[in-house]
């Protein structure tokens, strides 16, 4: 059997494995025959490490980068217990050369990948040469008790929150292909040209909704007309708040703040944790700090003089 086929088999198994890492997921946004995975495996033969990875070529060269709408992949370690954080970080050590000397193996003209949070040794990857910039996503660890995570919230977005609801603003839902139009017509309205492509947008929200595993939810008013729409993803841990859209016309009427305590509401019937995919952009930043959120660093790792170009 090949290794990604012993790797599906474990993402039907494995509850650890990050939304972003699943099998189905890569398939939606790379396409079923672009992705592959390097697999380590303990002296049983049993997988203790992966990495799936999209495999592009472009001007004569292949690479590896980071598929869109994905916000990491990286290595993923089997939750193992340890003795000591020495044994730990030997083991890990030890699994990320593995992986390091799978990479090399593909002579790739480039690397570039975006690490999972819970990945936090890059040590490996340096002494081969490889360059890391930090990243930030902001997240709530604990969705569980509404009274507790709306209190964290800043004043600015409880009193945006309690506006919308005032005004009579209620939660929907709306279908894929809506959504899509919904967004490009936000983009164009905000003189924006860089909207994803519709079949990768639809692929992944048909792909998360045949998992169970994801939704399109809305803020609208009592005429029907919808503010804000969202797809709302998730795995086994956490909620992703993966694209919003919020109509320019509508900025004023709290609709983009009552859609993330909605969304958060839906998130707790499934995780714990809620996560709102980052940014870097400063204006982005500050809103997502506000909602009681921690700063999460991760890691995007690059190697190879066109890397930075992903």
């Amino acid at each position: 059997m090949k290794d990604k086929e012993i790797y599906r088999e474990l993402c039907e198994k494995e509850e650890s494995i990050p939304l972003f890492s699943q099998a189905w997921w890569m398939d939606a946004t790379c396409g079923e025959s672009n992705w592959d995975v390097l697999l380590v495996r303990d002296r049983q033969g049993s997988i203790c490490a992966a990495l799936p990875y999209l495999l592009k070529r472009k001007w004569g060269l292949k690479f590896i980068c980071q598929p869109q709408l994905t916000q990491t992949n990286g290595i993923w370690f089997r939750p193992t217990s340890y003795k000591n954080e020495y044994e730990k970080l030997s083991k890990e050590n030890q699994m990320a050369q593995e992986v390091i000397n799978q990479l090399e193996a593909m002579k790739l003209a480039f690397f570039v990948q975006c690490f999972h949070h819970k990945f936090t040794n890059w040590l490996p990857f340096y002494w081969k040469g490889y360059r890391q910039t930090t990243r930030y996503t902001y997240r709530i660890d604990d969705i569980s008790d509404d009274d507790a995570l709306f209190q964290r919230f800043s004043e600015a977005k409880k009193r945006h929150i309690r506006k919308a609801q005032r005004n009579g603003l209620t939660l929907g839902e709306m279908e894929a292909e809506t959504f899509y139009d919904f967004c490009c017509t936000v983009h164009e309205k905000h003189g924006e040209k860089n909207l994803l492509p519709r079949e990768l947008i639809l692929r992944c929200i048909s792909a998360a909704k045949r998992e169970g595993k994801g939704k399109i939810i809305t803020i609208q008013d009592q005429d029907g007309h919808v503010h804000s729409a969202l797809f709302l993803c998730w795995d086994q841990q956490t909620a992703y708040y993966l694209v919003p859209a919020t109509l320019p016309e509508y900025k004023t009427s709290g609709a983009s703040s009552l859609l993330v305590w909605e969304a958060i509401q839906e998130a707790k019937k499934h995780v714990q944790a809620f996560d709102f995919e980052g940014s870097m952009e400063e204006n982005i930043e500050n809103s997502y700090r506000q909602y009681g959120t921690r700063q999460i660093p991760y890691f995007k790792i690059s190697k190879g003089l066109l890397s930075h170009l992903f």
